[in-house]
């Protein structure tokens, strides 16, 4: 039988009473199944088509959930206590008359994301290892089924199946100025996953940022994600990466020399060639003087993003404990009046989404200030700022970047549901947190 972990290890993650990992792995075995699904968390996109029970056809498939039902799972009590709020507020959602599906749906997508953080801090050596395999074997298949797209050589053969396992999956590049999706359902949700996967491997590799080796993958990164993934999202996201690494003291000067540098060129290269969706935002905004409007531009450019983001979290300060888990599309409606905005001032809504009938944030911390109210996001913190706080995961610049990442995906732009930001975190603290047996990740120079 598996040793049970103590309760000190998830409070004081760096304490002297963690486990013995080996004494875990001398009785472990992974099953067939398990070994299955340590592919698909990476995957979350992939689902089980149109028939799966209960769930309709979500774009994001609970992998994550069904990896982490073991019998030696072991949260910590502050995350049980986040669970049993989230599970009481669904309560008082259905005792309001709130429909029980959405109000599943909506537990499910909290608890589906996050769990897997402590499945992957509790498990032995051996399974880690081969969770990092699946990671490398996925990411690789990703790069190659996107570069299948983009050159449209995807076999005609795979096409059917592809739209059957994932939603809206497409062969081929997607219009309108944008790229490429791999194996998420679109090139936004490619970026929020393709990103994450750069950070983490670069951290397994040990690779500095700054050296000639990382400086050469991250330039092909940031080209990949300009020609390939062609996402709006994907620039933002690659933008935080990158300054995440940055020793402001000394990189301030050459940034602003890049910057300047970029926005000339990128005047020139809108003139004369067609610019992906993500550049295009930033060429409106300097050469069309989209500024002037900017307001505007960006509620059409973010559409649902922006206005769940502008709408939740003022929500959640005037309803502490919101209105139930499952409420968000009347929520949303009431946080969108109360800044003022009706949706048919949003242009977005007016041309895709008429009538209006609502939307659930997409950042998993503004769901939280809407669905739960500010005492959910305040229980969700303390479950994790054990984990994100200590100062070795912030003195490596690697490990750095997947919490900021992490940070930036719960906060201002995320998908909710999404298990892979706390995944990757999870990996993360691994490496600097290893079990006693093992020498901690150097830290990379500055």
């Amino acid at each position: 039988m598996a040793k049970s972990l103590p309760l000190s290890r998830y409070f004081y993650p760096n304490s002297a009473n963690a486990t013995n990992y080996s004494e875990l792995n001398a009785e472990f075995t992974m099953p067939w199944y398990r070994k299955i699904l340590a592919y698909l968390i990476f995957v979350p996109n992939i689902t089980l088509g149109t028939t799966t029970p209960f769930l309709g056809r979500p774009e994001i498939f609970p992998w994550t959930a069904a990896y982490a039902l073991r019998k030696d799972l072991r949260p910590s009590l502050a995350y049980l206590l986040f669970a049993s709020y989230l599970v009481l507020s669904y309560l008082y959602f259905l005792a309001t008359g709130g429909s029980a599906m959405i109000g599943l749906r909506s537990l499910m997508a909290l608890l589906n994301a996050s769990v897997v953080f402590f499945t992957i801090l509790t498990v032995g050596e051996e399974e880690l290892k081969y969770v990092n395999r699946a990671f490398w074997v996925m990411f690789g298949l990703n790069v190659a089924v996107s570069l299948m797209q983009y050159f449209a050589i995807f076999p005609d053969f795979l096409v059917r199946p592809m739209n059957f396992f994932i939603d809206r999956w497409v062969p081929v590049s997607w219009e309108y100025g944008r790229g490429c999706s791999g194996l998420f359902a679109e090139p936004s949700y490619h970026a929020f996953g393709v990103h994450h996967y750069f950070a983490y491997a670069i951290l397994l590799m040990n690779i500095q940022q700054r050296s000639p080796k990382g400086l050469i993958l991250t330039a092909l990164m940031a080209l990949y994600d300009l020609v390939i993934v062609r996402s709006l999202t994907g620039l933002i996201i690659m933008s935080v990466y990158l300054i995440s690494h940055q020793d402001w003291r000394k990189a301030w000067k050459p940034v602003l020399a890049f910057v300047v540098a970029f926005i000339i060129g990128l005047g020139w290269y809108g003139e004369n060639f067609e610019l992906p969706r993500s550049l295009e935002f930033v060429y409106n905004v300097v050469y069309e003087e989209r500024y002037k409007d900017l307001f505007e531009y960006v509620m059409w450019e973010g559409g649902i993003r922006t206005v769940s983001l502008m709408g939740s979290y003022p929500f959640g300060i005037m309803h502490p404990f919101g209105w139930g888990l499952g409420s968000w599309p009347q929520a949303s409606i009431t946080s969108l009046l109360d800044l003022g905005l009706s949706e048919i001032e949003v242009a977005f809504f007016e041309m895709y989404y008429s009538p209006y009938d609502g939307f659930r944030p997409t950042a998993f911390s503004a769901d939280l200030f809407l669905e739960t109210g500010v005492v959910g996001f305040i229980l969700f913190a303390v479950a994790m700022y054990p984990y994100i706080s200590p100062l070795a995961m912030w003195q490596n610049p690697n490990t750095r970047a997947v919490v900021v990442l992490f940070l930036f995906n719960m906060i201002i732009l995320g998908t909710i549901g999404d298990p892979l930001p706390f995944l990757f975190l999870a990996l993360a603290y691994r490496r600097i947190n290893p079990p006693p047996s093992h020498e901690p990740l150097p830290i990379p120079s500055p």
